[in-house]
């Protein structure tokens, strides 16, 4: 049975600072939440970790770094706390090392998503990730830290899995191809039914007026831990403003989502 699925809105990260990186791709990258290109890479595999400050105290239970050169013996850790000196020793929550990959899969990329969910959520005003076991440089595009947002039931049928091609293709007279090059980026679209009035007041809607269509949403369609929960995990942003329909049922909602993924 497939598990509920959330969203979350990743928390800024205005600062990071980093044992390892390279010039040309620093830790803060990781928090360039809509260019995926831009990466934090290490040179070698010492000293693997990043930390950071939120500037004020956040609530936590989702952390996860994305589209990572992971490989089948590296380990991810997760400290949170209220300072510094914490989360650098003994934090008031402390993941321990864990493997990266999780359920244990193999990707054609061999880019992959870690997935941390905090059984009860965390205050916490600083932050640190380390990373072991690696070999080699250690890559990472986005650092998703934030609260997730769970679905009381689950999304109606029809939903769709897709991609939306960036690229064009033309064919001339003579069938000749003609083609644009660009990625091709992942959608999902699904229907939320019968969301009641306290669910969509106290998360759905502040999570809609939020982010719009323009700031980047983490969804995970089926947090359950299967080999496919790293296929039905996206980023990106909503394709047409989210909105709210009234249902049937006075106080009652119905919400569509169609997402435009980067990972």
């Amino acid at each position: 049975m497939p598990a509920l699925p959330f969203m979350l809105t990743p928390h800024a990260l205005p600062t990071i600072a980093a044992g390892n990186q390279r010039t040309e791709k620093p830790a803060i990258h990781l928090a360039q939440f809509k260019h995926i290109g831009m990466t934090w890479r290490t040179n070698g595999n010492g000293s693997i970790w990043v930390r950071g400050d939120f500037g004020q105290n956040r609530t936590v239970d989702f952390v996860s770094l994305l589209q990572a050169s992971a490989l089948p013996g590296t380990t991810i850790r997760v400290r949170l706390g209220t300072t510094q000196a914490q989360v650098d020793g003994t934090a008031p929550y402390d993941s321990g090392a864990q493997p990266f990959i999780n359920p244990a899969v193999s990707r054609e990329d061999g880019l992959y998503h870690s997935h941390l969910e905090i059984p009860s959520p965390i205050t916490a005003r600083w932050w640190r990730i380390d990373i072991g076991g690696h070999t080699g440089d250690f890559e990472a595009a986005n650092l998703i830290i934030g609260q997730k947002i769970t679905a009381t039931r689950y999304y109606d049928r029809n939903f769709e899995f897709g991609v939306q091609d960036l690229g064009e293709q033309e064919y001339g007279r003579w069938g000749v191809s003609e083609e644009n090059e660009g990625l091709i980026f992942r959608t999902i679209t699904f229907k939320l039914p019968w969301v009641v009035g306290a669910e969509f007041e106290g998360g759905w809607r502040p999570l809609i007026e939020k982010v719009g269509k323009r700031k980047p949403v983490l969804i995970c369609f089926d947090p359950q831990a299967t080999a496919y929960r790293q296929a039905k995990t996206y980023f990106g942003t909503f394709r047409d403003t989210p909105f709210a329909t009234g249902g049937t049922k006075p106080g009652t909602y119905s919400m569509e989502y169609s997402l435009l993924s980067y990972v």
